[in-house]
């Protein structure tokens, strides 16, 4: 087959990954396996494995059999180790299918993020259908399989988009407010801009219907990344400043925030879980337990269901260990470091804005979860690692003349118009 036919693909699919996780809970595992079976019949030659963040998945993957041999686990006749493998396996073969299989620039990257963005109006009609009591959240057939349905909470008094539960949907949204406001900076027309000045509020309309209190922490969070990564430092600190109050003042006023349970509730809920997950850590300090497995120890520990730590750092180091622990902040370090370097070279204020807004959707998930661990779902845990992926893999094109790399198309244009 020809080369055009395998980059079609690679971007076919890499845009299919996109739409799923707006779609359906589901889909991204269905996507990521389609890649992972394609990958050895479309990407020819060696593979790395000592590159970033190649490594640090092969890494997670060698961890996840370590883990499970030291503490075998079963979820109907089958390993738990099973999951996570096959997890950061599937995230492994996507970053090959992105570096070795796209002939992309920044300006693809800013096309796939803004056909996200389009398709979230998708999600935030479906969060507000649900708010005002026109679409059921009943779990049905096809609720499930569409992510209407409420699986993972009882309150149905909050919005679940197409993701099954609230926080899940309100992590998507957070992501799609900073994509707005990425738009407003680049769009050029002014009904372009008055148009994501009113999605930006749109989302965060959808984002208070899911009543997630985390999520205005993520969203801070990241606005505060997005004018950091500008490069001015007084309006960062002007700007940290006023949206700590303003989060403050929404996260503590239970008539701002549509929740039956009171904030000292959800506190003192989330209190146990933390304590007790730091009781499975010192206990399993080193390699950890693994996702899943957590939950059925703390199901032993304390008579009670929780899935998982309800905090991103602690449920890293529990199912992990430190190892595992170490191995994600040296990701998270490395892409800040590689996000900012990018941000420098880039010429075009445009790609600039681009390298700010994806490094903020990180930092989003990870101030989200503070109070949740979102990235554990499919949905969610795809949009974290391609952003990983393809902040590493920009910086490589952009910072590191040494890795071969042909140049993308949109570079050739500019290299030719200048």
């Amino acid at each position: 087959m020809s080369s055009d036919f395998h980059s079609n693909l690679a971007t076919r699919m890499v845009q299919a990954l996109i739409v799923s996780i707006i779609l359906s809970p589901w889909l991204p595992p269905v996507v990521l396996l389609i890649i992972g079976l394609l990958t050895p019949f479309v990407i020819k030659g060696r593979w790395p494995i000592r590159g970033f963040p190649e490594g640090i998945f092969i890494g997670f993957l060698i961890l996840s059999a370590i883990s499970w041999y030291f503490n075998p686990s079963w979820i109907a006749w089958v390993p738990v180790g099973v999951i996570p493998i096959s997890v950061f396996l599937a995230y492994y073969l996507l970053t090959v299918w992105i570096k070795r299989g796209l002939d992309w620039s920044w300006h693809e990257i800013q096309r796939l993020f803004l056909l996200f963005w389009i398709l979230g109006f998708y999600l935030a009609a479906v969060v507000l259908l649900q708010g005002i009591g026109w679409l059921s959240q009943e779990e049905t057939w096809w609720g499930r399989l569409l992510g209407y349905s409420a699986i993972f909470q009882n309150d149905l008094t909050r919005s679940v988009g197409t993701s099954t539960n609230s926080n899940l949907a309100a992590a998507l949204l957070i992501c799609l407010a900073l994509i707005s406001t990425y738009a407003f900076s680049v769009l050029k027309k002014r009904w372009q801009k008055v148009a994501a000045v009113a999605a930006f509020f749109l989302f965060c309309f959808a984002i208070w219907l899911t009543g997630s209190r985390g999520a205005w922490v993520g969203l801070t969070v990241g606005l505060l990344v997005q004018v950091w990564m500008t490069g001015n430092r007084r309006r960062t600190i002007l700007f940290f400043a006023f949206l700590f109050l303003l989060a403050c003042v929404i996260y503590t006023n239970q008539t701002l925030i549509p929740r039956e349970e009171t904030l000292f509730a959800t506190i003192n809920v989330r209190i146990f879980v933390w304590q007790n997950a730091f009781r499975i850590f010192q206990d399993h300090w080193l390699f950890g337990v693994l996702p899943v497995h957590f939950g059925q120890v703390f199901t032993e520990l304390t008579g009670q269901q929780i899935h998982h730590a309800h905090n991103i750092l602690l449920g890293v180091a529990t199912e992990f260990g430190v190892v595992g622990l170490s191995l994600f902040l040296l990701m998270m370090g490395i892409t800040v470091y590689r996000a900012r370097k990018w941000r420098k070279m880039a010429i075009r204020l445009e790609e600039k804005r681009l390298a700010g807004m994806m490094l903020s959707l990180i930092f989003a998930f990870i101030g989200h979860g503070m109070y949740d661990y979102t990235i554990i779902a499919p949905q969610v845990g795809s949009l974290f690692i391609l952003s990983v992926i393809l902040i590493n893999w920009q910086y490589e094109r952009r910072c590191r003349v040494s890795v071969p790399s042909r140049p993308a198309k949109g570079e050739r244009q500019e290299s030719t118009a200048s």
